[in-house]
């Protein structure tokens, strides 16, 4: 009978470290070439937003999205003086878009179309979740884009930033509130589009 009790406890124990072990395995983020490039207490960039862009490494994540941003000739809207606030979304997200609307490349995509998408991901102010108006969560704000539709930000309890919370399609950041010296940065693991 003895042993059976030391080995439940033994049994338990093992359960909460795993557990443990496992809530802590899903906050850890992988690392990459542009989050060297910040500092990490204040996440501040020495540089503007195409400038982070354009300093990724050619095989890094983020590296479509220059590529995207050539093609547009948008460098423009992502040099100047801010506030604003980018979506950068990574290399995943934007080569599942690709597929989904049947294009083979960015070169393949209208310009128009690549144009519109790439002003979708810029708002006309900024979005940083440490800002004492912005502590209330799940409370969707409504911003102007540089393109045509609205985007909503807001964040969960996790202060995880949500894009279009409370529209039929919603997104989550994956790494936010970077900031370049002309607004904020958040990357996306998704091109993040409108659906009222």
């Amino acid at each position: 009978m003895k042993k059976l009790n030391i080995f439940n406890t033994m049994r338990e124990k093992s359960i909460v470290f795993v557990i443990i072990a496992l809530s802590l395995g899903s906050c850890i983020q992988s690392n990459f070439d542009y989050e060297s490039s910040t500092t990490s207490e204040t996440g501040k960039f020495k540089g503007t937003a195409l400038e982070f862009i354009n300093t990724a490494k050619a095989i890094d994540s983020l590296s479509l999205m220059k590529e995207a941003i050539t093609l547009t000739g948008l460098q423009t809207l992502y040099s100047q003086a801010g506030p604003r606030t980018f979506i950068i979304p990574r290399n995943p997200g934007i080569r599942a878009y690709l597929k989904t609307n049947g294009f083979a490349s960015l070169a393949a995509m209208p310009v128009a179309t690549l144009t519109e998408v790439l002003k979708y991901h810029i708002v006309k102010a900024s979005y940083y979740t440490q800002d004492v108006q912005f502590m209330a969560s799940d409370k969707p704000i409504m911003y102007q884009t540089e393109g045509i539709n609205p985007l909503y930000f807001s964040h969960n309890s996790g202060f995880q930033v949500i894009v279009n919370q409370g529209t039929k399609k919603s997104f989550t950041i994956y790494v936010s509130n970077i900031r370049p010296t002309n607004g904020i940065i958040h990357i996306s693991s998704d091109v993040v589009y409108y659906l009222p």
